[in-house]
């Protein structure tokens, strides 16, 4: 196991499960906030975003941006420390993978109490 955070082959998978991930809780964030619940956005800075530039546009340009500045830093990194990137990307998606599934929690219960 140790020496699989040392590969590469490791790396690409991890980080198309966190591009996967982030797009997961992009529409698991627009389903619980729309039409116009700020609020229950916990990310101040991401919360500024989607008042300033509305939903889902502000899902999107957040995640862009976010994604554009990660992406090529990650690979950069991997390039000199493959081991910490590949333990960073998996604690990444394990936090990510939490909060997706939390959103999707949140948007049933949200669903059931607008059915009663």
């Amino acid at each position: 196991m140790i020496n699989t955070l040392y590969s590469t082959k490791l790396f690409w998978p991890l980080l198309v499960t966190f591009v996967l991930l982030n797009g997961f809780d992009a529409h698991s964030t627009y389903l619980v906030m729309r039409p116009y619940h700020y609020h229950r956005e916990r990310n101040p800075v991401a919360r500024w975003a989607f008042r300033r530039m509305g939903i889902p546009r502000g899902i999107i340009v957040f995640k862009m941006v976010l994604l554009a500045i990660l992406i090529p830093a990650m690979i950069f990194y991997s390039c000199h420390d493959v081991f910490t990137i590949n333990i960073v990307l998996l604690v990444s998606n394990l936090i990510f993978l939490a909060v997706v599934m939390h959103n999707y929690r949140v948007y049933r219960k949200i669903q059931k109490q607008v059915k009663i």
